[in-house]
């Protein structure tokens, strides 16, 4: 079946070319040839006029775009389960929560086919469903063994992501009535998510709230950016919890990284808050995009940062310091609250001072 895309040019977008515009704002499965072969095919029309792909758009111009289908994912093939240790913080006939550690890719993607939580998750499920005994709440032991009346969703219903390089607690829908259930509650902005994130510099407020409409990076396709135009609803609200200062060793893009808590006179002070993070939207990359706009970027992030990977790596941060600690929703069989949370990973939390600070 086609569809059809039609976006209003706006004035900061006045004068780009219509094929990088389009690449812009359809999906990221829409390549580039994609869309010079339907502006060819005379697919795509500006201001109801045939068009060419180096057209230089205007204020005001209507592009339309006609798709016949979208691609299918760029390697189409059947999932495969694999050992891949889980910490498993929740679980029950109908929902399972993990506490993922940093560097796991949450689903497949170009370049991690495989070695995903996706697949830990499905070796998980297989075990269950072969006859290992359920968990109880807080996955502290085992339960009487029930029948379960509905199907295991076949490519784990993961609800919500979570960036490779974040920590944290994510949802799992194990059955297709759990996931419609939970995405209902997403959509409906019930699903209670924090994170505890280490940033740049002192925060100079104790509270506060970002309210700044995000889309995908109108250059760099594989970030997001602040859209005003075009843009979707974001919200991140934000608590100071501790203002401190990191000592850190070599702060240039040579230095090594020795262990974080060696005496070494030649350590240098940069400042830092640990803040708490709540969301209300839950867009790609949105906490980190909203932190940077304030010009308090996470610690560590290489991409939304200010500083290049090499300063981070030699001051022994490998990751950005961003960790989604509590979760709450209403169980989608029970109807009851589930509350769940995962104390901050070790590597994030050896650069938290554990008294003093301000704030």
């Amino acid at each position: 079946m086609a569809r059809t895309y039609e976006f209003s040019v706006g004035p900061a977008e006045a004068g780009v070319r219509l094929d990088k515009y389009l690449i812009a704002h359809l999906p990221e499965s829409v390549s580039r040839a994609m869309v010079q072969r339907r502006i060819r095919e005379g697919l795509v029309t500006v201001s109801a006029r045939p068009a060419k792909a180096h057209q230089k758009l205007r204020r005001g111009d209507v592009v339309t775009a006609v798709f016949a289908h979208l691609p299918p994912p760029a390697r189409d093939f059947p999932m495969t389960p694999q050992d891949i240790p889980l910490e498993v913080v929740y679980e029950d006939a109908a929902v399972l929560v993990v506490n993922k550690p940093a560097g796991l890719v949450t689903h497949p993607a170009p370049g991690h086919w495989d070695g995903t939580l996706m697949n830990a998750l499905l070796w998980h499920l297989q075990q269950k469903s072969v006859g290992g005994s359920g968990l109880g709440a807080g996955g502290k032991g085992p339960e009487p063994r029930t029948p379960n009346p509905e199907p295991l969703v076949a490519r784990a219903g993961i609800v919500h992501r979570l960036d490779k390089d974040t920590s944290g607690l994510l949802l799992v829908a194990k059955t297709e009535p759990a996931r419609a259930s939970l995405a209902r509650q997403m959509k409906a902005r019930t699903i209670h998510r924090r994170y505890l994130a280490v940033v740049e510099g002192l925060l100079p407020l104790d509270a506060g709230t970002v309210n700044a409409p995000l889309g995908r990076h109108p250059k760099r396709r594989k970030e997001v950016a602040i859209r005003h135009i075009g843009g979707r609803e974001a919200v991140t609200h934000y608590r100071v919890l501790k203002r401190f200062g990191v000592q850190g060793w070599g702060l240039g893009a040579k230095a090594k990284s020795p262990e974080p808590r060696t005496l070494n006179p030649e350590r240098a002070t940069f400042p830092c808050t640990l803040i708490d993070v709540a969301l209300e939207t839950g867009r790609t990359h949105q906490i980190r995009v909203h932190l940077a706009s304030l010009g308090h970027p996470v610690a560590g992030d290489p991409v939304y940062g200010r500083r290049p990977p090499s300063y981070w790596t030699g001051l022994g941060i490998s990751r950005q310091l961003l960790h989604a600690y509590a979760l709450r929703f209403v169980h989608p069989t029970t109807r009851t609250t589930v509350e769940v949370s995962a104390g901050i990973p070790e590597d994030m939390a050896r650069w938290i001072p554990e008294g003093g600070g301000d704030g």
